[in-house]
């Protein structure tokens, strides 16, 4: 599993999504009360009519009631992939604020720039933030920018570009801001350029990427305006509930550390590989509810149980690899007992077809699942990241 966007592939996201990634696996409870969630596989069934939450396809946001509304710019995570969600809605629920990127030039993605007549500073796209509000109306945030979250006070924290223009080079430059409103002006926590993600608020401190060569992954920390620790290498894979504790990912994939966003401590670890049962890799941008966390994994999902000062993996559940050769991306619990969970599933091309996207629902008690008939995978079919709205800004 490729963890990280990098430059090029990041211009050329929305190409890579026609090659094939992308889908959007939700797990709902349809299990008996109280029964015990069990390692096992997961069986998928067609027939999924309406999806657990809100979602985002194309230029169109469908409601958690159904209901169709048209966005001002297609959506596309192409700038940061899964390390920051493609939708995210505001703590209040009343604003969505989502990803689009404007093409200035076609780039195939299976060729270098070079082979494409491509000179090094030449114009590739814009990226973009927007927000629709529960009214309907649609407009820009801010012109070369991407990774949005939103605090509880209704703030919102997004990566900046230095230029507007995403260009043909190493990297693409940001300072991560924030504003104290849509309509507030931007405030710098992070001022020396670099490539960074905004990940999520963990209460009122800021918890952000910044990317490296090779794709080397540090988490930091603001505590506000210019203060800036590092707080761990590798990827997170979710916040508490509480927003005190982050579990991340080391940078090998192997191994899981929860950590304590106050002061960086240490509060346990697990070796997923010398786990019961083991495990080859797990990945980042997972879930936190109530005790659980739930992450991507070789066979499909992982579930830990997570104490004080402990953590064990509880269950492992399968995909069909010939199914979903891909695995999954981004699952997140959509309940508060932890059963209900939503993630991405990459399916690429095959047999000369370009890659598709599902909208699934399963259940990790009886471990059946539920899908939507395939959609585009360039569509950028993803769910609206309500962890804000849920936990009320926290």
């Amino acid at each position: 599993m490729k963890r990280i966007f990098g430059a090029r592939t990041a211009a050329v996201g929305a190409a890579i999504l026609a090659a094939g990634v992308a889908a959007v696996v939700g797990f709902g409870v349809f299990g008996a009360h109280g029964a015990v969630p069990r390692t096992g596989p997961l069986s998928v069934h067609v027939g999924l009519k309406k999806p657990p939450g809100a979602v985002v396809r194309g230029r169109t946001l469908v409601d958690e009631k159904g209901g169709r509304r048209e966005l001002g710019a297609a959506v596309s995570g192409s700038m940061m992939g899964p390390l920051s969600p493609v939708a995210v809605r505001s703590s209040n629920g009343e604003l969505i604020a989502y990803n689009t990127w404007q093409e200035l030039r076609s780039v195939d993605a299976d060729r270098s720039f070079s082979a494409q007549g491509i000179k090094e500073g030449a114009a590739l796209g814009v990226p973009s933030l927007r927000v629709l509000d529960d009214q309907g109306k649609d407009s820009v945030l801010a012109r070369g920018a991407y990774s949005a979250a939103w605090r509880r006070d209704g703030a919102i924290a997004f990566v900046r570009g230095v230029d507007p223009v995403f260009r043909a080079s190493p990297t693409y430059a940001g300072q991560v801001v924030v504003r104290e409103s849509v309509h507030g002006r931007d405030v710098s926590w992070a001022d020396v350029p670099a490539h960074y993600v905004v990940y999520a608020w963990a209460g009122d401190r800021l918890l952000f990427y910044r990317i490296g060569l090779g794709e080397k992954t540090e988490m930091l920390v603001a505590d506000g305006p210019g203060k800036i620790r590092s707080l761990a290498e590798g990827t997170a894979i979710a916040i508490s509930p509480d927003g005190t504790r982050v579990a991340v990912l080391s940078e090998d994939a192997t191994s899981v550390r929860v950590v304590d966003i106050a002061t960086g401590r240490e509060q346990s670890w697990l070796d997923v590989t010398t786990a019961t049962p083991s495990l080859r890799w797990v990945a980042y941008s997972g879930s936190w509810v109530g005790d659980h966390i739930v992450a991507p994994a070789n066979t499909g999902l992982a579930v830990f149980q997570v104490g004080p000062d402990s953590l064990k993996l509880e269950q492992v559940l399968g995909l069909d690899q010939a199914q979903f050769p891909a695995g999954v991306q981004e699952p997140r619990f959509v309940d508060d007992s932890g059963n209900e969970i939503a993630a991405s599933a990459d399916v690429p091309p095959a047999n000369g077809s370009g890659g598709v996207s599902f909208l699934l629902e399963c259940d990790r008690v009886a471990r059946t699942c539920e899908r939507t008939e395939a959609a585009p995978a360039k569509d950028w079919l993803r769910q609206v990241d309500d962890t804000a709205t849920r936990r009320g800004g926290q």
